[in-house]
């Protein structure tokens, strides 16, 4: 809305009594409401009381200025990007920072987010580990449900607490179809996060007495499975038979998988931690088969079987077409 005063210029002789739309001049000391301009030259004779006054229109030689006092000023308003996060109320819907958990305890984390952006988060949004400690079976898991710009969604993943002392975080984010990263703050770029904190066990009345033991021996090396192949892994043996075998290379709906068999077990080992026969037996507990491809893939695994025999898997290739899988192996053994 515009707000204007007139000013009106004038010859000098000419002394202006009232300016507005709507006039109420003194004239000849009595009130005048006029749509007309009151004006008097300074040298006129002054009117006598009872005298009538005609008002005087706008002379054709003065000029009206309109002068705008106030203006409401519009800014422009940036569109809203599609990617974008907020953080709920609460964010940490559970195990808020620095939550004490026991060592090796299972856990669910729940962040509360707030769909910012101008598009819909459905299914081919993920929520994925960027960084940190990976305490999760998994570093991609997709959207629970569909969200609308400006609605909120719970996002909830089962973690595990490592077995060891200590203050662990995880660094997670939003990933779009198209493999765009984003999170909370104005540019989306923070990520969200679990901290938690593991205490030490009380040796003195949760561990058994120490007792010597044979030192594992790793053996090292390569091998390459096909489709309808699979791996015994006592004797790291290949065989085209699944009853044989402790892991079975197949195909399915999403990709190429490696299925446990007889209740092997398999765990994803954390992002550069080095793998070892006691960590590997602690990881190991999944059942369900193992994703070779895709955002659930991850390359680092450790798996047992159930006549004991532990090892190390590191995905090297995967070849689709040929239906190849190249893995790099450290499988211990006892003397």
């Amino acid at each position: 809305m515009k707000v204007f005063a007139v000013a009106l210029l004038v010859a000098p002789s000419v002394t202006l009594f009232s300016v507005g739309c709507q006039v109420s001049s003194v004239w000849g000391g009595e009130a005048v409401p006029s749509p007309f301009l009151l004006f008097s030259p300074t040298n006129a004779t002054p009117i006598a009381p009872g005298e009538s006054v005609q008002p005087l229109a706008i002379l054709p030689s003065a000029t009206v200025i309109f002068l705008p006092l106030e203006e409401t000023v519009r800014p422009s308003l940036s569109p809203l990007p599609c990617e974008l996060a907020a953080a709920g109320n609460p964010l940490d819907v559970t195990i808020p920072d620095d939550t004490p958990i026991e060592p090796g305890q299972r856990f669910i984390k729940t962040w509360r987010l707030v769909n910012r952006g101008a598009c819909v988060w459905d299914g081919t949004y993920s929520v994925i580990w960027i960084s940190g400690d990976n305490l999760a079976p998994f570093t991609a898991y997709p959207l629970p449900t569909r969200v609308l710009p400006g609605e909120t969604v719970d996002i909830s993943i089962e973690m595990m607490a490592p077995p060891w002392q200590g203050r662990y975080t995880s660094y997670w984010m939003l990933r779009s179809p198209s493999g765009k990263l984003f999170g909370l703050g104005p540019s989306g770029s923070a990520p969200f996060w679990v901290r938690i904190q593991v205490p030490a066990l009380d040796t003195a009345t949760l561990l058994p007495a120490p007792t010597l033991s044979p030192t594992p021996i790793a053996q090292e090396g390569q091998i390459t499975l096909t489709v309808s192949q699979g791996i015994h892994l006592s004797d790291l043996t290949l065989h085209q038979d699944l009853s044989e075998v402790d892991f079975w290379v197949e195909r399915s709906a999403g990709g190429m998988v490696l299925s446990p068999q007889y209740e092997a077990q398999w765990g994803v080992l954390p992002f550069a931690e080095t793998p070892t026969i006691g960590r590997c037996l602690e990881l190991t507990r999944e059942t369900a088969p193992i994703p070779l491809q895709g955002e659930s893939f991850f390359p680092s695994l450790c798996v047992r079987s159930t006549d004991g025999a532990v090892a190390f898997f590191e995905v090297v290739r995967v070849d689709e077409e040929q239906g190849l899988v190249d893995i790099h192996y450290i499988r211990w053994r006892t003397p």
